[in-house]
């Protein structure tokens, strides 16, 4: 009987750590993958984390190129008002120094006797003046 016992007992012993080595093997299992979740979780959250700076900067830089693109079409428009104001400024000097030059033909003209030489030479000489921001012109005399 005692042999059978014994036998018996070391059978039962040999399941009995049998089971604790199973018992053992899943319990690491459950807490590796417990693991794994949780270094998963966290790296998760440290993306979600890294996204969040990354869009937060990007919105900041959106916020500093709308702010540069105001100002430089608020000098774009003031630069292109300058330079239409210029323009009309160079226009009213050429056509009031024009209607000058008209003027003194029609007085050449209209006195008695007209001085065609002085009149033609008054024409001559506009016509040679040098045109701002104008090709020169090719006449054919």
């Amino acid at each position: 009987m005692w042999v059978g016992n014994a036998s018996s007992a070391t059978t039962l012993l040999a399941a009995l750590s049998a089971l604790a080595a199973i018992g053992s093997f899943l319990a690491y299992v459950y807490f590796v993958l417990r693991s794994n979740a949780n270094a998963a979780r966290e790296e998760a959250l440290a993306l979600a984390e890294t996204r969040r700076e990354v869009i937060e900067d990007l919105t900041v830089r959106l916020a500093s190129c709308n702010q540069r693109t105001r100002e430089l079409e608020t000098a774009l428009e003031a630069a292109r008002a300058e330079a239409c104001e210029q323009a009309y400024q160079a226009q009213r000097l050429y056509t009031t120094g024009l209607a000058e030059v008209l003027e003194g033909v029609r007085d050449d003209l209209e006195s008695v006797p007209p001085d065609l030489e002085n009149a033609l030479g008054r024409i001559r000489q506009q016509l040679t003046r040098e045109q701002p921001r104008a090709g020169p012109t090719t006449r054919a005399e």
